[in-house]
């Protein structure tokens, strides 16, 4: 199961695991995910699961921005539509999330973020 894993003084915050086939991102009570962030516009973004035609059973996680005033990036590159990776970086607005596609994770586990050097990036170090 896919998810976006909030990041918040250089550790792992709040999971927000994608499930449906539309999640909504904003800072409306309306959205999946609520952000109350003033940043953040009230619908935001979306993400979207499609099945991969080429991949029998694979998804494929679509992040839409959806014309938001302070606009959505990943890995610092500001985007419209973008196909997610595992490890991406997402800001919306103050928020930082790092998107988990990983099925062999032991979900009980968290692991401890290193602030980089360079503003806004975060990494894990190998256990």
């Amino acid at each position: 199961m896919a998810k976006l894993v909030q990041i918040k003084d250089n550790s792992a915050g709040i999971v927000f695991p994608i499930q449906k086939a539309k999640t909504t991102i904003g800072r409306d009570e309306s959205n999946d995910i609520c952000l109350n962030d003033n940043l953040v516009s009230k619908h935001h973004a979306v993400i979207e699961i499609s099945v991969n035609n080429k991949k029998d059973g694979v998804y494929e996680y679509i992040l839409q921005d959806l014309e938001s005033t302070n606009n959505t990036y990943v890995n610092d590159q500001l985007i419209n539509l973008h196909r997610l990776s595992e490890g991406d970086r997402i800001r919306i607005g103050t928020n930082n999330f790092t998107f988990d596609d990983s099925e062999d994770q032991n979900p009980d586990e968290t692991a401890r973020l290193h602030k980089s050097w360079i503003p806004g990036v975060y990494y894990t170090k190998p256990k």
